[in-house]
């Protein structure tokens, strides 16, 4: 459905991400992880088509994300950023709806098929008893939550979302990742930025390693959190009796 084909991207004549490909099929929910300065969140941020590839392309069903309109684009795809602000004064319910407007006309209300989407997004993310209150005043975990149910509104083929459980405290981490485990069937697939490798074994059908701006290991889950894999990139491994993941941490030079 989506693939990055040989991405590039370069700031400041330095390679944030160097030649990386990935695909993204039909219902799988895949993970990219990596130590901090991997350069994962550029990569999303390249695949979403918020920031250009000076190398390479990324594709959707065939064409190039440059070439598909914006307002079909944002129909097809969804993204949640990390730690996205939010700087109105709206109602949670009124947030939430603003991810329809891909399918609305400028001054179109909400119809039965956008509410019914609006109630699912939010009953989703566990975001009910918040609807009525002031978005500005959430806390961090709070705000990821509505901003993964606007995106779920939209109802995409293709959700991306950059450490979405990063603020969440861990019943709704294990809610945010069932969502999104739900979210990848059928004809939809999900690319997630975990730190989490717990939850990445747990949840994930198949994951991407990076590395310094490139891409290191992919593949199934136990064959990616291999103990090379964790002690090159990240210099640690399980600690001895704690078993696999989830487990304990030690220095892999301790």
């Amino acid at each position: 459905m989506l693939i990055a084909h040989s991405v590039g991207i370069i700031r400041n004549n330095k390679k944030l991400v160097d030649n990386v490909s990935l695909t993204l099929n039909a219902g799988e929910l895949v993970g990219l992880i990596g130590p901090n300065g991997a350069g994962k969140s550029t990569l999303l941020n390249a695949v979403a088509g918020l920031t250009p590839c000076d190398e390479g392309d990324v594709t959707l069903d065939g064409t190039s994300i440059k070439r598909i309109p914006a307002t079909k684009r944002s129909r097809l795809l969804s993204w949640v950023a990390q730690s996205g602000p939010v700087n109105w004064p709206l109602s949670v319910e009124r947030i939430v709806t603003l991810g329809r407007r891909p399918h609305m006309g400028a001054w179109q209300k909400p119809g039965d098929d956008d509410k019914r989407a609006i109630d699912a997004a939010i009953a989703a993310t566990d975001c009910d008893a918040l609807r009525q209150q002031d978005a500005t005043t959430l806390s961090g975990g709070e705000r990821t939550r509505m901003l993964l149910a606007r995106a779920l509104a939209t109802e995409p083929t293709v959700l991306l979302a950059d450490e979405p459980v990063a603020a969440l405290d861990l019943k709704h981490q294990l809610q945010t990742m069932s969502v999104l485990r739900s979210f990848s069937a059928d004809d939809r697939c999900c690319l997630v930025v975990l730190h989490d490798l717990s939850l990445a074994a747990r949840y994930c059908d198949r994951l991407y390693l990076m590395q310094q701006g490139q891409m290191v290991a992919d593949g199934i889950t136990a064959d990616v959190l291999s103990a090379e894999n964790l002690r090159n990139v990240y210099g640690v491994e399980a600690a001895p009796g704690l078993g696999e993941l989830p487990g304990g941490w030690r220095m892999a030079d301790d």
